[in-house]
């Protein structure tokens, strides 16, 4: 995706080789070990093409031009509307997936934040220009070590730590969250030092296979193998890698229980070009193809392995000029006083989060600021949804609706997720819809726990814009994709992408991001399905 491409891009254009030393001797005859004893059962590989939507999909399946991904959908179960969390930025779609939890739990709130305690904004790579300006050397030590190691709450458990504990084994393909048990470091040449400021090494934790392209290539892979991890390869955070990867692990019988592997171009295709563009997308089939050929046919690969291939959000179609796209929060917020990139955040009284197509904005000092920083929002009609949260109760109002709808935790009202509600005020500001006692969803999927979750992901008084179809959020070093597409929104052309699953006639009880963990659990640990003789 993007936000990954451009972290990593500026690593390249700045000349900084990260090399990597993955487990010892001792450690790799272990994983073998483990790789032959702990599983007799069809192993799970999980690819997230990023941006992968329904009519992408199924356009390159009529048009002959996807015979993997056919072949997958016609022999498994399809579902054209997974739901991602919000924002609907990867680096938290992934902490979702990985911890089955919401962002007020696992506590990655998006890809820009103000992170309190340090009084600055993180931000995991939305431009270089925003990380030169907001401090590089803070950036990457986010991205290689806080985000895995501190930022992701100690208080949540991700997949490959609970299948660890079962005695299982796992492996993360060009994931940028990753978190696991097993130790892995990363080495940075010492006459870095002074460009990044990091320390000469780094040890982080992972699952037993790690592999994030040039920053760190699995020691289990045969030496005598090229990756394609170069600078012209942006440093393997690419699909070939992701294939190439998998296809050695594959054929070097180190398949581990579980795999999951990100292919990231087809988002930044889909960025440049809009929605609707498949290139991105075919790309992907023809590295998706050479995975499943590495076992000989695609008929063998899915007698072996459960697939599950997804799309982790949408992406909204953008208007064509940027002046008409783009909502500048410094302009909005003019009469306010905020700190320049790079400045402590406190020197101001407001800071901005901008994530594309929603934006936090943040009353730094708790002056009480939150109704006037609502208020003066309705008044670009390019608002969508303004939200916040006061007395444990969230409330939303509309440019383009009277009054105010308000909720909290329990009450009378459920929803499709079994979730329960109290809700007072206007409902057509979400698009509610009720049966019964029951609170149906249509243009905001999971609209309240998205936006209640969201706004408690960290402390700091806030309130959430979200921005109508065709428009994102500007401030400082923001990218504005004009005629392109664009996610991070809560609209339901954010949060929608596909998903097929082949290999299992089991199905997850709920179709969103945050149930999958549990759904690969009960995959690999509470009812496996023994391969046929």
């Amino acid at each position: 995706m993007n936000k990954h491409f451009m972290t990593f891009l500026l690593i390249c254009l700045l000349g900084l080789t990260i090399a990597a030393c993955q487990n010892n001797s001792a450690d790799e005859d272990q994983y073998e070990e483990q790789v032959e004893s702990s599983f007799s059962d069809k192993k799970v590989i999980m690819v997230m093409v990023d941006s992968m939507m329904d009519h992408t999909l199924n356009h390159v399946i009529d048009e002959g031009e996807a015979p993997a991904l056919q072949f997958l959908m016609e022999n498994g179960q399809y579902y054209p509307d997974l739901i991602a969390p919000v924002p609907s930025m990867s680096v938290t779609i992934e902490s979702t997936l990985l911890t089955g939890e919401m962002p007020d739990q696992h506590g990655v709130p998006g890809l820009s934040w103000y992170h309190e305690e340090d009084d600055r904004i993180v931000n995991y790579g939305t431009t270089w220009q925003f990380w030169l300006k907001n401090g590089f050397s803070e950036a990457a030590y986010d991205v290689l070590y806080r985000l895995n190691n501190e930022h992701l709450s100690d208080d949540v458990t991700t997949v490959f730590e609970e299948l660890e504990e079962e005695g299982l084994t796992s492996g993360a393909i060009n994931l940028i969250v990753y978190r696991g048990n097993q130790p892995h470091q990363l080495k940075v040449p010492l006459y870095l030092d002074e460009v990044t400021g990091l320390p000469e090494t780094l040890e982080t934790k992972g699952p037993d296979v790690l592999a994030l392209g040039r920053v760190t290539n699995p020691e289990i892979i045969d030496d005598d193998e090229e990756l394609p991890d170069g600078l012209f390869n942006r440093i393997g955070l690419q699909d070939e890698y992701s294939m190439e990867v998998t296809q050695q692990l594959i054929e070097q019988d180190d398949q581990p229980d579980f795999l999951f592997i990100f292919f990231p171009e087809n988002d930044q295709e889909t960025h440049k070009n809009s929605p609707s563009y498949t290139g991105g997308l075919q790309d992907a089939e023809e590295y998706l193809q050479g995975i499943l050929n590495s076992y000989g046919s695609f008929e063998e690969a899915l007698e072996e392995n459960i697939f599950i291939i997804f799309g982790d959000h949408g992406q909204d179609q953008l208007l064509e000029a940027e002046e008409d796209i783009a909502i500048d929060l410094e302009d909005m917020y003019a009469k306010y006083n905020f700190s320049k990139l790079g400045d402590p955040v406190s020197q101001g009284e407001i800071a901005f989060g901008v994530n594309q197509r929603t934006a936090y904005i943040y009353d730094v000092h708790d002056d009480g600021l939150l109704p006037n920083l609502a208020e003066q929002a309705l008044q670009d009609p390019r608002i969508d949804l303004v939200t916040w949260e006061e007395d444990d109760w969230v409330h939303v109002i509309s440019p383009d609706h009277d009054g105010s709808l308000s909720f909290t935790e329990d009450g009378e009202w459920s929803d499709s997720y079994n979730q329960q509600w109290s809700i007072e005020g206007n409902k057509s500001i979400l698009d509610l819809d009720k049966n019964g006692n029951e609170i149906l969803y249509s243009d905001y999927p999971d609209a309240l726990s998205h936006i209640m979750t969201a706004l408690r992901s960290h402390d700091t008084p806030k309130i959430m814009l979200a921005a109508k179809p065709g428009h994102s959020f500007r401030t400082d070093g923001i990218t504005i994709h004009e005629g392109g597409g664009e996610h991070g929104g809560l609209h339901k052309n954010d949060l929608e992408a596909a998903m097929i699953i082949s290999g299992t006639e089991q199905r997850p009880e709920h179709i969103r991001i945050v149930d999958l963990k549990d759904y690969l659990l009960k995959l690999l640990i509470e009812n496996p399905e023994p391969l046929d003789d």
